[in-house]
C-alpha cells in the first residue's frame, strides 16, 4: 500500500541510552542522546530468531547500553524499535573499544561482564570459558582438545575422573595441595567404585603419592582384593589377597643395595630354573628345615669347605671313601701276606677273604667324599 505524502513522516535514527529492561516481554525503554525523548516497551533487533520457537542468535542488554533508535517511516504511529548497539565518541582518545578484547579480522566473539566467553576464531580455533583459567580450546591442528582450569571433574555412568587443587582463602602463594582421583564401576547402577586410583596428596601427614584401590565388586560390602601403595620417601606396599603372577619374557633382576630381601611364604616355595642356577653370597649362608632336607644330583654334588661338619656339634673329619677302601684293601693283602710266613693261627684264609668282600657292606660304594 503506498503511503500518501500527507501521511509520511521522514525516517529518524538517533543515539540514546537504555534507561530499563523489560525481561518478560523483550523490551526495552531509552531516552535519545538530544532530543531527550523516551522510547517505551520497544523491540531490540537481533542477527536472527525465528517468530514461533525463538531460536536465534540474541541478547538481553543491560541498562546504560548505548543504542541507535530508529523511527520507521511508515507513518506517525509507527513503533520505534533499537536497530543496535554502539560505543561511545571520545573527542580526547579517538576509539570506540570500551573494554573490548583484542580480535583479529574475522573473529566473532561472545562475552558478558562476568569475563565469560565464546570465540570463534578464524583458522578454526574455539575457545569456551568462564575465566581465562576455566576455559577449553578446540584446535584443528591435530585435532587438539585443550583444557585449562584449577580443578576439573568429569562425572560419566562408568566413573568419575577429578583433579583437585584443595585450595583455601589462605592459600595464598599457590602451594595448594593437589590429587588427581580416577574411580571406576563394573556396571552404572553399582553404589560403590570397584577400581580407584589416588595420585598426588593423600592427606597432610601421609607420605603416599599413589594409592591403587581394588574390590571384588562394586556392593557396599565388598570386600578389598588389592592395595598398592607408594610413597615420596620410596616406599612401595602392595597387598594381593589372592593369586599374583608375574611373567617376563627375557631377562628379570631383582636387585637391592642397601637393605634386605626377605621372601615368606605359609605354604610351599619352589624356585625352578630350566639351567643353571646360583646362589651366592659374600658372607654366610644358611639352609634350616624343621623336618627333612634333601639335596639331589644327578652327576656329581660336591661340597667344598676347609671344613665339614655331620651334625652342628660334629668335631670329627670326614672319611674319605674311597681312600678308606683302598687302605682296607692294601691292609687285608699285607695281612695275608704276613699270614702265609707265620705259623697257622685262629684267622684262617677263608676268614680273610670273607673279610674283603665284606668291604662294600662296611662302605657305601654309592656315595664318595673327595
Amino acid at each position: 500500500m503506498a503511503i500518501s505524502s500527507a501521511n509520511y513522516v521522514p525516517a529518524l535514527v538517533e543515539r540514546g541510552r537504555v534507561i530499563n529492561v523489560n525481561i518478560q516481554d523483550w523490551t526495552v525503554d531509552c531516552v535519545s542522546e538530544y532530543a531527550n525523548k523516551r522510547f517505551l516497551d520497544i523491540q531490540m533487533m537481533a542477527p536472527y530468531f525465528h517468530y514461533m520457537n525463538g531460536e536465534g542468535i540474541y541478547a538481553m542488554p543491560e541498562v546504560g547500553a548505548m543504542c541507535w533508535i530508529c523511527k520507521p517511516s511508515d507513518g506517525s504511529f509507527s513503533q520505534a524499535f533499537l536497530l543496535g548497539f554502539g560505543a561511545p565518541h571520545d573527542d580526547d582518545n579517538i576509539n570506540y573499544r570500551c573494554g573490548r578484547q583484542s580480535l583479529n579480522p574475522g573473529d566473532i566473539m561472545l562475552r558478558t561482564r562476568d569475563e565469560n566467553f565464546i570465540v570463534l576464531r578464524r583458522g578454526g580455533v574455539i575457545q569456551i570459558g568462564a575465566t581465562p583459567l576455566t576455559q577449553r580450546m578446540y584446535i584443528p591442528i591435530k585435532n587438539i582438545i585443550h583444557d585449562f582450569c584449577e580443578n576439573y571433574q568429569l562425572d560419566t555412568l562408568g566413573g568419575t575422573l577429578e583433579w583437585v587443587a584443595e585450595r583455601t582463602d589462605q592459600t595464598t602463594d599457590g602451594a595448594a595441595p593437589t590429587k588427581f582421583w580416577l574411580k571406576a564401576k563394573m556396571t552404572a547402577n553399582e553404589p560403590q567404585y570397584v577400581a580407584e586410583l589416588i595420585v598426588g596428596t593423600q592427606g597432610k601427614d601421609d607420605p603416599r603419592v599413589l594409592e591403587l584401590i581394588v574390590r571384588d565388586s562394586g556392593a557396599k560390602d565388598a570386600k578389598l582384593m588389592v592395595n598398592l601403595q607408594i610413597t615420596k620417601e620410596g616406599d612401595v606396599l602392595w597387598n594381593v589377597k589372592k593369586n599374583w603372577e608375574l611373567v617376563v619374557e627375557e631377562n628379570y633382576s631383582l636387585t637391592t643395595s642397601k637393605g634386605d630381601i626377605s621372601m615368606d611364604s605359609a605354604k610351599k616355595f619352589m624356585a625352578k630354573s630350566e639351567s643353571d642356577m646360583s646362589l651366592e653370597t659374600q658372607t654366610n649362608m644358611t639352609q634350616a628345615a624343621q623336618v627333612n632336607w634333601d639335596a639331589t644330583a644327578g652327576a656329581v654334588a660336591t661340597v667344598d669347605a676347609p671344613l665339614v661338619k655331620l651334625g652342628g656339634n660334629a668335631i670329627e673329619p670326614a672319611i674319605l671313601g674311597q681312600q678308606l677302601v683302598n687302605l682296607l684293601a692294601q691292609m687285608i693283602t699285607q695281612i695275608s701276606t704276613i699270614q702265609q710266613t707265620l705259623p697257622p693261627a685262629p684267622t684262617t684264609a677263608s676268614q680273610i677273604s670273607a673279610l674283603a668282600a665284606s668291604l662294600s657292606t662296611i662302605v657305601s660304594t654309592k656315595v664318595f667324599v673327595e
